[in-house]
């Protein structure tokens, strides 16, 4: 149940104040590599643009070869010297994680950051992974906790030759997760197949278990150097709502409730979180607002992830992924 400070911090995040970390703020970035999940469309493409304008080389992961080549092909158009790459894998698919991440290990020799920042939201009731999971936990949740596992050598590899607290690993999470179940994990029925809940509350869960993550990949692998955050981009004019439209009526009652930003913003938070020099090490599992600021994480969230639900999830993830290693 959300508490009074709750539901104040989720109404003042639908109305952040403008952005104070943008494109002029971010450092020159040329010899430094970013892997992007979901950057063919949205805030994650977004972000692309953003890396691209200050000379990093991006690697764009995405589930459709079509979407990714008509995005390379866009992208050069606007950065003609541009480094730039694709990598195809369906993160709500977890054997086509491994290939992906071979060819990219195949090609580099570091990376600076990864932007866990593909997913979904609200698809139609009772959707799957190809692996059987809720879809919203198996896309959000469990192809990027596999994903990482085949990035953490190369990350850490990067951190030791780099400078302190320039890498980072950003898990995208949302303001939703404040809509999870109690501790942000339904154990008695984690897939939601037996019990009938509004879609939120699974969605809430996949949000919640990002910022678990953002904690647990640093707790198990401390004195890297590397920095593991989450945060919340924004409520953003996205596909993430592709699977239920809320239509034009919908999006004008929306936008004097909640008013709804272009993805460019979330690009501001995201690119805070991975590129701001106020953020290090001690802000390891840290929740980051739009557009740039540091924000609160619900308090039963944040104690399952520092207690005796963290060690279980890890555990549990660890074990689901094992044999597509």
């Amino acid at each position: 149940m959300l508490t009074p400070l709750d539901w104040w911090q989720f109404l003042t995040l639908s109305r952040p104040s403008s952005p104070q970390f943008v494109d002029k703020d971010y450092p020159d970035l040329t010899n430094k590599v970013f892997l992007v999940t979901g950057g063919a469309s949205g805030i994650g493409h977004a972000v692309v643009k953003k890396l691209l304008g200050k000379n990093a080389k991006v690697w764009i992961l995405g589930r459709k070869q079509t979407v990714l080549d008509e995005c390379l092909v866009d992208l050069k158009k606007e950065f003609p010297n541009a480094q730039l790459d694709t990598v195809l894998a369906d993160l709500a698919d977890l054997p086509t994680i491994k290939p992906a991440a071979e060819l990219f290990l195949q090609k580099e020799t570091k990376l600076n950051g990864i932007i866990h920042n593909a997913g979904v939201m609200n698809p139609a009731e009772g959707a799957k992974s190809k692996q059987g999971y809720e879809l919203q936990l198996g896309t959000n949740v469990i192809g990027p906790f596999l994903l990482q596992k085949f990035l953490d050598d190369i990350i850490i590899k990067t951190a030791k030759s780099e400078p302190p607290n320039s890498v980072r690993i950003l898990w995208v999470s949302s303001m939703g997760h404040y809509l999870a179940p109690h501790g942000g994990i339904n154990w008695k029925d984690i897939n939601f197949e037996h019990e009938k809940k509004p879609w939120i509350n699974l969605y809430g869960q996949s949000k919640a278990l990002d910022i678990y993550l953002s904690y647990l990949w640093a707790k198990k692998h401390p004195g890297t150097g590397v920095v593991s955050i989450s945060c919340h981009p924004g409520v953003l004019d996205t596909q993430l709502v592709r699977y239920h439209p809320i239509g034009a009526i919908g999006r004008a009652v929306m936008a004097v409730v909640n008013p709804i930003y272009p993805p460019e913003y979330g690009a501001y938070t995201e690119l805070f979180a991975v590129l701001s020099p106020t953020i290090t090490t001690k802000n390891d599992g840290n929740y980051v607002n739009p557009w740039g600021k540091l924000g609160r994480i619900r308090p039963d969230v944040k104690r399952g992830m520092e207690g005796e639900d963290g060690e279980k999830i890890w555990k549990w993830l660890g074990k689901e992924v094992q044999k597509y290693e």
